[in-house]
């Protein structure tokens, strides 16, 4: 079988079943664990998501209509 690496604890073990999608933890332990991290940052990181319209690079998401509409050209137009 195949050796994969826990996403969690990085501890190699071998898969024991080739069938349904690879598992990503080596036990119900450390499937445990980033279920309480998930639980844990997914507050944090919805508070740092920016809820203004902004794309992560800090650009206005806009269509070609709204660039039109200032004056300015469109990508790919």
């Amino acid at each position: 079988m195949t050796t994969l690496y826990c996403a969690c604890c990085g501890r190699p073990f071998v898969r024991t079943s080739a069938r349904g999608p690879a598992p990503r933890y080596c036990s119900q332990d450390c499937r445990l664990q980033m279920a309480v991290r998930r639980r844990a940052w997914t507050p944090r990181m919805e508070a740092g998501r920016p809820d203004n319209g902004r794309m992560d690079n800090g650009r206005m998401e806009t269509n070609r209509t709204e660039a039109a509409a200032w004056g300015h050209r469109a990508f790919g137009s």
